[in-house]
């Protein structure tokens, strides 16, 4: 055999015999923020993939925030009076330059009583979970491909209304506690030589170094 077709025949042995690439997972948390009123804007640092690893084929970003809103009623006057309420909150998970999703609910919403002759009465006390869940395009993969963090933009806001008859305060307040999230990206390794790749390749340098010395030998002759 000669020297060009053996070295053509070792490659093709090392590349046949590679462990075909299967889907990998890796999974980051991401931090929570202690306690506060809404209406709040938080920094949120989200570990970039390593592209030495492998190509990207998904990213998937989970985040998730309670959000408690409550209602106070004060009534100056001598007579109940019916009050319609309305109190939402929105979760907002952005970069700089798009939107990455948001996620909604209603804290409170409908009719209430205000008692006579009454100062700051609890009318009203909920708990939503707002949960941000993004599978994120492929043409925004490239953001998060390197070392280090990307540094995204948590917002949660809140809105209310309220039909306040003469005589009627109403005093909304919402708080917010992070449960925390994840980013999750799922990729193709990289392809990696099985241990019977070395040995086929190295048998085959041998070969290679032996047919050199042995045609070296005969040019002697």
């Amino acid at each position: 055999m000669k020297l060009k077709t053996l070295a053509t025949a070792v490659c093709i042995a090392a590349s046949t015999c590679a462990v075909p690439a299967m889907a990998a997972v890796q999974t980051f948390n991401v931090s929570g923020f202690s306690s506060t009123a809404t209406n709040l804007l938080e920094t949120l640092n989200l570990q970039k993939f390593d592209g030495q690893l492998g190509t990207l084929t998904g990213i998937n970003i989970t985040y998730s925030a309670d959000v408690t809103g409550q209602l106070l009623l004060s009534n100056s006057k001598a007579l109940d009076k019916t009050v319609n309420t309305a109190l939402s909150s929105t979760m907002q998970l952005s970069l700089p330059s798009e939107v990455l999703g948001s996620a909604s609910h209603s804290l409170l919403s409908g009719p209430v009583t205000a008692t006579a002759k009454t100062t700051d009465v609890l009318a009203g006390k909920h708990t939503e979970v707002l949960t941000v869940n993004i599978n994120l395009a492929s043409s925004d993969f490239a953001k998060f491909v390197g070392a280090g963090t990307l540094a995204s933009q948590l917002a949660i806001t809140a809105t209310s209304a309220a039909n306040s008859p003469t005589g009627i305060t109403a005093d909304y307040s919402t708080m917010a506690k992070s449960l925390g999230g994840t980013i999750t990206y799922t990729y193709t390794p990289a392809p990696v030589p099985e241990p019977e790749t070395y040995g086929m390749m190295l048998l085959g340098l041998g070969v290679l170094a032996f047919a050199g010395k042995r045609k070296a030998r005969s040019a002697q002759v």
